[in-house]
């Protein structure tokens, strides 16, 4: 039986939380996930913002899960839940997953705001796997609920514009490693599939967001992903972005800044 370990309050750059005395943890702007020392359990909070879909709370589950490898293989339960202030709909639900052939249950909490024609979302579950899970149902979730986020550059709230998909990928990737822990012969397997599933996922996710993905030349072609509202887009060195539908504007003419076509990403 495993007893909850002590927790320590921290502020990271991008979340607060709770820390279990010896996990670790891992953030980006994105996602955060706190590891077990046996790597038997995790934490983890995902969110996106400036999402064209409506996404009610289980479906954003279902596709936060899809987006970084995780197979739901069972919803145990599912109900709504009071949302907090400004957020249109949660959803509590108990589900299990698969990852590279690891059985994990899963407490799962999903928030979806919409508004000015977007939709703004969060998923954040406690997890362990199958044979493990009792020793953590009780009071793993509590945990969860303390993840936040810690300011405006959380889930690229505050600049859209900027893309932090590769670092998100990563650290989706190193969950997926966590939770294959004693299943290690399932790596190469999961290594050969996850460069066609970031191919897949970053469609999926053009069409679903009516985004299109360009990159940046004076930052090294990272891909950045635009909204479809405009054909046209131009990037000077300062990281300023414009967009047009007409073919012949050209920001450089009449003006000093360094500007350049940002083209399409190609894969």
């Amino acid at each position: 039986m495993t007893v909850q370990p002590q927790l320590s309050h921290q502020v990271g750059t991008y979340f607060r939380y709770a820390l279990p005395a010896g996990w670790a943890v891992q953030e980006n702007s994105n996602l955060i996930c706190l590891n077990s020392p046996d790597q038997q359990a995790a934490i983890m909070m995902v969110g996106l913002v400036g999402m064209f879909q409506p996404f009610s709370p289980d479906q954003f589950l279902q596709y936060a899960m899809q987006m970084h490898g995780l197979q739901i293989t069972a919803f145990h339960s599912g109900r709504p839940v009071p949302p907090p202030p400004g957020v249109t709909a949660s959803g509590l639900f108990e589900i299990g997953y698969a990852s590279g052939g690891v059985h994990c249950l899963a407490v799962a909490v999903s928030h979806v705001t919409h508004g000015y024609g977007q939709c703004n979302a969060t998923m954040t579950f406690a997890a362990a796997q199958v044979p493990s899970w009792p020793a953590y149902r009780d009071w793993l979730p509590d945990v969860a609920a303390q993840v936040t986020p810690a300011g405006s550059q959380t889930f690229m709230a505050g600049a859209l514009a900027r893309q932090n998909l590769d670092n998100s990928i990563a650290l989706g990737n190193r969950f997926r490693e966590v939770n294959d822990h004693g299943a290690r012969q399932w790596q190469e397997v999961v290594d050969q599939r996850w460069a066609s599933d970031d191919r897949r996922n970053s469609e999926f996710r053009e069409a679903l967001g009516n985004v299109d993905t360009r990159v940046n030349p004076y930052d090294g072609n990272r891909p950045v992903e635009l909204s479809t509202q405009y054909r046209f887009y131009w990037v000077n060195r300062q990281g300023e972005i414009r967009g047009t539908d007409d073919p012949n504007y050209d920001p450089r003419v009449g003006g000093t800044g360094d500007w350049t076509a940002m083209p399409r990403y190609q894969r």
